[in-house]
């Protein structure tokens, strides 16, 4: 377990360093701030489990002003204020402003370790169950942008209320959804996922609210609903934005009344969780009347916001890590590693597609590796941009190989010997493949 954080600011120099030698003698990490400007930049520059803030910091003395601030913005963080003799009352005070607890001037030792010992045990014991909540959600990196879309999954998963995910294509936004469900109340329920680009037009009521047998024209059966079939559950709603206006409004009245009537029957009650997500921009679709402003204040009660690759590209070498160490387990090959020349191409690229694209990527490099790390010819050889339809894996198969031997034929300066050296094929082999291939490019004069 990492050390416990704390940051202790107090005007009174003096005061401030002994008790953080004190403190750091006792096995805590420690800094320091004798201003709110310094306090305020040390908060944002690292992350503290615990502020110790004295109750006459010059900021206090209108309103609890930094108490506010760093409670405002750092809410988990715990708060000791460190009174001074006859400030009870302020002490008291500060509680209601979002302080934790608060300690006495002179400060006594003893007292002082208790005290942090106790808070460490709270600390640790949240962090474990943190740990444990990020691991169930199952998204990888540890970047400042992805903590944040965690602590917000992890918050609004308690709740029944419904929540729209963004973000470009390919982010991972129906993980995010999948980790909401498996941290709700519900978990023990399938998810029912829906993609809404997938349904036709005419049958969207149809399909998400049921209808009863006899309903209309060739329905001889009663069909079972989405929403009916996420009872007491979760529904998610991917591409929401293709959904036509008309079954718009019925989804608001959903949201608003909690029932849903289906063709030739009564209205039905239901309880089912409502995530949704969309790659298009729903504010300009919303004034362009193109989507309901009053739906979309439903679905976007809480929003989460999946941040592209290119903006978290330290992100983007775990995430390798994680689909080589998966690829090589589920089709039982030795790992591989990634060279360091591949690592920093990696971290080069923008990723349009992100994972996805990352993961398409890393697939395509493992399928053509010839030696036990990944290197920048792997990885290049599938480097185009991947195109909105699958080929069929014949074509697929196809044009990796033509991409893998043409990249390497040209990385060894048009060499017919070292490209077949390299590969470890026969040359006449390597020949006859690259014209099956259609790869006419003229070898070396007298290779």
């Amino acid at each position: 377990m990492a050390q416990i954080n704390i940051l202790v600011a107090d005007d009174d120099y003096v005061f401030c360093r002994l008790i953080a030698d004190f403190i750091r003698s006792a096995g805590y990490k420690v800094a320091t701030a004798s201003t709110c400007t310094e306090t305020q930049a040390l908060l944002e520059q690292e992350q503290f489990d615990l502020l110790m803030l004295d109750m006459r910091f010059p900021a206090l003395q209108d309103g609890f002003d930094m108490l506010e601030k760093a409670h405002e913005k750092y809410p988990a963080m715990p708060i000791l204020m460190i009174s001074g003799s006859g400030h009870i009352p302020d002490a008291v005070n500060a509680i209601k402003y979002g302080a934790t607890d608060f300690i006495e001037k002179p400060i006594a030792k003893e007292h002082l370790l208790i005290r942090l010992a106790s808070f460490s045990e709270s600390i640790r014991m949240q962090k474990d169950l943190r740990d444990l909540q990020v691991s169930t959600i199952g998204m990888v990196g540890d970047s400042e942008p992805m903590q944040k879309v965690y602590d917000t999954i992890i918050k609004v998963a308690k709740y029944e209320t419904p929540v729209l995910i963004t973000g470009e294509t390919g982010v991972g936004k129906e993980l995010a959804a999948e980790a909401i469900h498996r941290l709700s109340a519900n978990h023990h329920n399938i998810m029912i996922k829906i993609n809404c680009a997938s349904i036709p037009a005419e049958l969207f009521e149809a399909q998400l609210f049921g209808y009863e047998k006899g309903a209309f024209t060739g329905a001889d059966r009663t069909h079972k609903g989405y929403f009916e079939s996420a009872q007491n559950s979760s529904l998610f709603l991917d591409e929401i934005s293709e959904l036509p206006l008309r079954v718009q409004a019925k989804l608001l009245r959903v949201l608003s009344e909690g029932e849903i009537q289906k063709l030739g029957s009564n209205p039905l009650k239901i309880n089912t969780r409502l995530i949704c997500a969309s790659n298009k921009d729903l504010d300009s679709m919303v004034a362009a009347g193109r989507f309901r402003q009053d739906l979309y204040y439903r679905i976007s009660a809480v929003s989460i916001e999946i941040p592209p690759l290119r903006q978290r590209r330290q992100d983007i070498i775990p995430i390798a890590e994680f689909y080589i160490n998966r690829f090589c387990s589920e089709h039982n090959i030795a790992y591989k590693t990634l060279a360091p020349a591949a690592s920093a191409w990696l971290m080069q690229q923008d990723f349009p597609g992100n994972v996805r694209q990352l993961k398409n990527l890393v697939e395509r490099a493992l399928v053509f590796s010839q030696s036990d790390s990944l290197s920048v010819v792997d990885f290049t050889t599938t480097a185009e941009e991947l195109p909105d339809a699958a080929p069929s894996y014949r074509d697929a198969v196809h044009q990796f190989e033509r991409n893998y031997i043409r990249t390497a034929f040209l990385a060894h300066d048009s060499s017919l010997t070292r490209t077949a050296h390299y590969l470890k094929m026969d040359k006449s082999n390597l020949s006859k493949k690259m014209q099956a291939l259609g790869l006419n490019i003229p070898p070396k004069t007298n290779d």
